[in-house]
């Protein structure tokens, strides 16, 4: 694996394109498809839990907070793809999703971004089962209870300062995200990704086992 500083280019891509039909909407056949990236990730990371794979996602919209439905992973060299063998982890979800062959990146590219996990802090991982025994409580959705709760955030003048605190924190509840499942543990949780554009260069540092980091860039196009 190349190491930090050695990277000048990130020259190849596979391109994944996600086919929600009426059995599986596009939101959950998210969590499906990243999970088995994470685990072809995990299979090559080095070790230091480094992977030479990195993730773009190319319709990711902040204000909408959608991620759209491409997915593609970077590499410098075709070998690093080539070992993936990231076909194979998807002969379940053949119906879902198509694949590309590796590709060239265009040569006139010259736009970067990086995209890296934004992690809860424990209050915000306090709100968030507050919102899920909320919406299990009430029988309302995720969206339903997050909503009704930021509005319990002005009961009290004299907790001002600390609901305008807890309210900054839940404001990370609107960033695009997956729902995802550790490997570890099994326990479920939100990958929330934020995307930093309009870079000039490649920086290298490796990615994580989710193809993020937010010292390493990708092609932005």
């Amino acid at each position: 694996m190349a190491k930090a500083g050695r990277i000048n280019s990130m020259n190849f891509y596979i391109e994944i394109t996600l086919l929600p039909g009426a059995d599986i909407d596009l939101h959950y056949l998210w969590s499906k498809v990243y999970q088995q990236i994470h685990l072809a990730l995990v299979k090559i990371q080095d070790d230091n839990g480094s992977v030479p794979v990195g993730i773009a996602l190319p319709e990711y919209n902040m204000k909408k907070y959608q991620l759209g439905s491409k997915i593609r992973l970077f590499a410098s060299d075709e070998n690093n793809l080539s070992k993936l063998e990231i076909r194979k982890w998807f002969h379940r979800l053949s119906d879902y999703v198509h694949l590309t062959q590796i590709r060239p990146v265009p040569k006139n590219i010259n736009k970067f971004a990086m995209f890296s996990r934004k992690q809860a802090n424990r209050s915000q991982s306090k709100f968030n089962r507050t919102i899920r025994r909320k919406a299990e409580r009430e029988g309302i959705s995720l969206e339903e209870a997050s909503i009704l709760l930021r509005k319990t955030l002005d009961c009290s003048e004299n907790d001002k300062k600390k609901n305008m605190n807890n309210f900054n924190d839940m404001k990370w509840l609107k960033l695009p995200y997956i729902n995802m499942k550790s490997l570890s543990s099994g326990e479920r949780f939100r990958l929330f990704i934020i995307k930093e554009s309009g870079l000039a260069s490649i920086e290298y540092e490796g990615f994580n086992t989710y193809g993020l980091c937010h010292k390493s860039s990708v092609p932005d196009f």
